[in-house]
């Protein structure tokens, strides 16, 4: 009897969502929740750092800035280890690392060391959260893929909610440093669930072919019948390349794509970072209290929760790259009105901060969203680890440049209108990424 070849890509494609897919999907979702974690602890401890340490806030947000050097590390470093060595065993260490070092600022009594550690955390934080995205998107069939890409990054909005919610309870019970405590236990035990319960990515078993039980083993959870059939062989769809080196990320026509992507990332993530590493302090300066200012950062993220997952669907629906326009348009003014409402009454302070929550992550997870589908398996965790890493310049001038301009004792108003500017430079480059794939795919059907 002759043996029948059956391609990864095909499978996930043919079959229903399984309930095994979607605990995949939750356990990456799980890791990005670390990133949420990390932002809202960070940002809304800034204010009793600052008093602990007796520093001013341009010298904490270089501090904060500098350690966005170790997420782009990470993400550049342990992405291509996990495009070599596989992103379950990536996974398990990033959250390690970022566990224990986020754990250890709980003790810190100096500038220099909160930059240190935050530096050290970043390592963990970069390579998980990519190698997150990359690793559920392979386990998603491409008519589902936008749409579960947001969900799992939807993992961010969710951690700082829980983040801003415990901030309101144990920043005046039990002080800033029990935030760092509980944002360090959680990713170890989260990390305990990854070696423990996902298997190795399907396509880079497949890829590597020296493990054919593992294989058929994980295929059966998702389809019985084509794992117990022995003439079936699985095989990648995807072109092999010789090595994971950076270098392919601009081969094969990708190079413009990728360097727009990576302006988006940077864009992006400073539109995230500018607002969520200094929202508490700015409404703060508009007299919000700690427990105000922390709830207040909770509805930011509750709105975000919302947004990254209604956007992957309509990307899936609707022309995802007019989508993207209209919402970084919605985040330009969203953002200016949270300057313009700060200092009114709680209730509409907390609603602006949904709808500015609402378009900063939406509009950053369809920029995920598109990064993750740009690239073939054999570089998906490097080419999102670059993103990711660019991203985290963005993420680094943010709070330097809050900072600054805080120093400068500009209002609440104006900040906020200069802050939001990046917006409209990310719908042109949305434009610029529109028409080149659009002429590429013209160029292609002509020849």
């Amino acid at each position: 009897m002759s043996s029948r070849a059956v391609s990864v890509t095909e499978l996930f494609d043919e079959i229903r969502f399984t309930p095994y897919q979607a605990g995949i999907c939750f356990l990456c979702f799980c890791v990005t929740l670390f990133d949420g974690l990390d932002l809202t602890v960070i940002g809304v401890t800034l204010p009793k750092i600052a008093e602990f340490l007796h520093s001013s806030p341009s010298a904490l947000g270089l501090a904060v800035g500098a350690g966005q050097f170790g997420p782009m590390f990470g993400a550049l470093i342990l992405g291509m280890l996990a495009d070599r060595w596989g992103r379950k065993r990536m996974l398990f260490l990033s959250a390690v690392i970022f566990g224990l070092f986020t754990l250890l600022t709980a003790f810190i009594t100096t500038v220099e060391q909160l930059a240190l550690l935050r530096f050290l955390a970043g390592i963990g934080l970069g390579g998980a959260i990519p190698n997150a995205l990359a690793y559920g998107c392979e386990y998603a069939p491409n008519r589902m893929r936008a749409t579960l890409t947001t969900a799992m990054w939807a993992g961010m909005p969710v951690g700082s909610i829980i983040g801003g919610l415990s901030a309101a309870y144990l920043i005046p019970h039990y002080g800033w440093q029990s935030l760092f405590i509980l944002g360090g236990i959680a990713p170890v035990l989260v990390s305990l669930l990854v070696m423990l319960f996902l298997p190795e990515s399907l396509e880079f078993l497949v890829r590597q072919g020296t493990n054919q039980t593992l294989i058929r083993k994980i295929v059966s959870k998702v389809a019985p019948a084509i794992a117990n059939d022995g003439d079936i062989q699985f095989y990648s769809t995807q072109k092999k390349l010789t090595s994971v080196s950076v270098k392919h990320l601009f081969s094969d026509g990708r190079a413009f794509t990728t360097v727009l992507l990576w302006v988006l990332f940077f864009l992006s993530f400073y539109l995230i970072w500018i607002m969520l590493a200094w929202a508490p302090t700015l409404l703060r300066k508009s007299g919000a209290s700690a427990q105000q200012y922390s709830l207040a950062f909770a509805f930011i993220n509750f709105g975000s929760a919302v947004a990254t997952i209604t956007v992957g669907r309509l990307m899936d629906r609707f022309n995802p790259f007019r989508m993207l326009k209209v919402v970084f348009a919605l985040t330009f003014f969203s953002v200016i009105l949270f300057g313009f409402f700060a200092s009114s009454p709680f209730i509409v302070v907390a609603g602006m901060c949904f709808v500015t929550g609402l378009f900063i992550f939406g509009s950053n997870s369809g920029i995920v969203a598109l990064a993750t589908i740009s690239y073939p398996v054999d570089i998906r965790g490097s080419g999102v680890g670059w993103a990711y890493a660019i991203g985290k310049f963005g993420s680094m001038l943010a709070p330097v440049l809050g900072g600054f301009l805080l120093s400068l004792q500009w209002s609440v108003s104006q900040i906020c209108l200069v802050s939001a500017m990046p917006a409209l430079l990310v719908i042109f480059a949305i434009t610029i990424l529109q028409r080149h794939i659009a002429s590429a795919a013209h160029n292609e059907v002509s020849s």
